[in-house]
């Protein structure tokens, strides 16, 4: 692509992790004010200011990514940059919101399934920052041809535990006990598959 149309998708990406941002901060007044004005139940309170806050230092992400991406489409840091922050303020969106939609119920359309994704979305967004990112550093390669396996089995681990703990059957976490819309209520050796998948995932 020409040097201005990857600035352009670039900065693109970084403006729509801002208003996903943005977007976040809504939804955390909506249930705040839900909270003050309703009979207090735990899920209006379970989001605080400090839950809203910690995205904030990781709105650099997505501000660096575009800059390295603009001048050095390349490079793979920037693009990582720019997905993790995108990701991770989708998570933080998805979060609010389906804590929203359940404390006010007929507000937002399918709080529960918006909510679901988060618990497999928070997996490519730490593997980006934990594994890739530093697998890259800094001039967006592997430091040699025998990292290749590491990489690709990282990315499949990611792949196969995401849609093991979407599917996996059993309540959402933090929603006082809210099934998961996604699970497959017949197959709960989903459930031990992903204690494997996720100890893999760790080391």
């Amino acid at each position: 692509m020409r040097t201005r149309t990857v600035a352009w998708l670039a900065w693109t990406l970084a403006g729509l992790s801002m208003v996903m941002f943005l977007a976040s901060v809504a939804f955390f007044v909506l249930t705040r004010a839900a909270a003050q004005t309703e009979a207090p139940s735990s899920l209006l309170t379970s989001r605080s200011i400090t839950d809203l806050l910690v995205s904030v230092p990781f709105l650099t992400f997505p501000i660096v990514g575009a800059l390295i991406a603009s001048r050095r489409p390349h490079n793979l840091i920037g693009w990582i940059c720019l997905a993790f922050g995108l990701l991770w303020m989708l998570l933080g969106l998805f979060d609010f919101y389906g804590v929203y939609g359940l404390a006010k119920p007929d507000t937002v359309p399918f709080p529960v399934a918006i909510y679901a994704l988060v618990e497999g979305l928070w997996l490519p967004t730490v593997g980006l920052l934990a594994i890739y990112l530093l697998l890259l550093f800094p001039d967006g390669r592997l430091p040699s041809r025998r990292w290749r396996p590491l990489a690709w089995l990282s990315g499949a681990v990611i792949v196969l535990l995401g849609i093991d703990t979407v599917l996996a059957p059993g309540p959402l976490t933090d929603l006082e006990g809210v099934r998961n819309p996604f699970g497959l209520e017949g197959a709960r050796w989903l459930v031990d598959a992903q204690i494997v998948l996720l100890l893999l995932f760790v080391a």
